[in-house]
């Protein structure tokens, strides 16, 4: 009988997982995800509660280890650092192993999470590492520049990009790495005067 519930969330959470990616949270409906399982609403409540909480189970882990590398960048708890030999292979590593292994979940956090908790998670993030950069080349920009926020904005709309346009593991290496050495190269171009 454990197996029967274990599939009957499984598939739950595979309707809600490609309603949410096809519609957004908002415009998926409790009613929307029962009807793709081919379970009735009332089953679909024995195993959540809401589509709050199936989101979450969908993407946590994901938003876990998403936080977890930013705040690791922002406070300096890896190496290389920015500029030196290494940093842009060592990113493209962290950054590639990160969508790999969640890529639907992190396009639910990134494009798809209006409505939950986790709608203002991008912004956050983005200013976080805005702020570290400001922090670290205090020299080079006034305090509130607002250069720093388009380019970490145009940093991780491109990560979205990449990741939804790359067609597999070896296209998403390859176009993260391009990505990434662009950024590189764009911003020490910016603090080399």
């Amino acid at each position: 009988m454990q197996v029967l519930k274990d599939e009957i969330q499984e598939k739950i959470l595979q309707s809600s997982l490609e309603l949410f990616l096809q519609h957004g949270f908002e415009k998926t409906s409790i009613e929307k995800i029962a009807k793709q399982a081919h379970i009735s609403k009332s089953n679909l409540y024995n195993y959540f509660k809401s589509k709050d909480e199936i989101f979450e189970k969908l993407t946590s882990s994901a938003a876990n280890k998403f936080v977890k590398i930013i705040d690791q960048f922002s406070t300096n708890q890896f190496t290389p650092k920015f500029c030196e030999v290494g940093f842009e292979d060592m990113m493209v590593t962290r950054i590639f192993d990160l969508i790999n292994d969640n890529r639907n979940e992190l396009l639910l956090l990134m494009l798809c999470s209006k409505g939950t908790k986790y709608e203002k998670l991008k912004e956050q993030l983005i200013g976080q590492i805005a702020l570290k950069f400001m922090q670290d080349y205090k020299d080079y920009f006034s305090d509130n520049d607002p250069i720093v926020t388009i380019i970490t904005h145009n940093l991780f709309d491109g990560i979205i990009n990449v990741t939804v346009y790359s067609q597999s593991p070896k296209e998403l290496h390859f176009n993260l790495h391009r990505l990434i050495r662009y950024h590189i190269e764009g911003f020490s171009a910016l603090i080399s005067d």
